[in-house]
């Protein structure tokens, strides 16, 4: 989440009459998230997120939306847009399309307890479980092929240690065996300013705006690349290896799938350690947006490659 377009009161009350829940009292932009433009939003009837969808067509967004309807019937923490009393889920707000979420209840956390890990991992094994029921199969756009084409507009920027190690991984990557690795739908963003918690209950799974048709391997990989790092960037093996249970817990990882995972990581870290340095090269206006760092995860791709094969 992040803020690009500057909304007005006028504006947003007057966006939200055809919702009919009553004025609204007060508005304030969300920082965190790098691709879509939120507001927390007040009025008489509650709590409220709009969200302005800055690289989406109406035509694009509207599979997400439908997405996010189907989850929220399968658990209370996944997100639903609102209906207008014309059953409208998707508007246009200052020339981009719009939708309007209930705010849901807690905080992330920065510090995670084994409790909270256990719950999102077990969260996550839930998604993957109940993909076969979802419909939705879009490409993932950050896959193998993107990171190519993203490495090669990147390398002249680069020192000469990161373009060796961005060549060199690209070429590891490219020769991974993938055979027997399940794939369904994926969050693909899975951070944790993306999950709520109430105390250690989650209640939230947020910003499902990459999701994705890819290996439940690399949903994983990334999550463990966030969850399962401490505040100086160090992988935590024995955080790894709780998720992990717990995930199993709900949906059995296959024999395959776990002698994959640390170059799953690798990949992982690769893939955000590019995206992130398009952002910082190539930065988007916005009033307000939340800047982060590529070399964490240039430095947790070295981490991985240095690491034992097997977790």
């Amino acid at each position: 989440m992040a803020v690009y377009t500057s909304l007005t009161f006028v504006q947003i009350n007057g966006f939200l009459k055809t919702y009919q829940l009553g004025p609204l009292l007060s508005y304030q932009g969300i920082t965190a998230g790098i691709e879509n433009t939120n507001y927390y939003i007040k009025t008489e009837q509650g709590e409220f997120v709009l969200t302005l969808y800055e690289q989406f067509t109406a035509e694009q967004v509207w599979p997400y939306l439908q997405l996010l309807k189907k989850l929220s019937l399968l658990e209370s923490y996944y997100p639903s847009p609102i209906a207008t009393p014309e059953q409208v889920i998707l508007q246009t707000l200052n020339a981009r399309p719009a939708a309007l979420f209930s705010c849901l209840s807690g905080v992330s956390v920065s510090d995670v307890s084994d409790t909270q890990l256990n719950a999102m991992a077990r969260a996550l094994a839930g998604l993957h479980a109940s993909s076969a029921e979802l419909s939705f199969n879009p490409k993932n756009t950050r896959g193998l092929e993107w990171m190519q084409q993203s490495a090669d507009a990147l390398y002249p920027s680069l020192s000469l240690a990161d373009a060796q190690l961005l060549k060199d991984e690209l070429q590891f990557q490219a020769k991974l065996q993938e055979a027997g690795l399940e794939e369904g739908v994926i969050h693909a963003d899975l951070f944790k300013d993306n999950v709520l918690f109430n105390g250690d209950c989650l209640s939230g799974f947020l910003d499902f705006y990459v999701a994705c048709y890819d290996h439940f391997l690399l949903d994983i990989a990334i999550t463990l690349n966030d969850w399962c790092v401490d505040q100086q960037g160090q992988f935590n093996g024995r955080q790894s290896a709780l998720f992990i249970q717990a995930y199993q817990q709900k949906k059995c990882l296959r024999d395959e799938e776990l002698q994959q995972l640390r170059p799953f990581l690798r990949r992982a870290s690769l893939r955000f350690w590019l995206s992130r340095l398009e952002h910082q090269m190539n930065p988007r206006p916005g009033e307000i947006a939340l800047k982060k760092s590529p070399e964490k995860f240039r430095d947790l791709l070295i981490q991985h490659r240095a690491a034992p094969a097997f977790l």
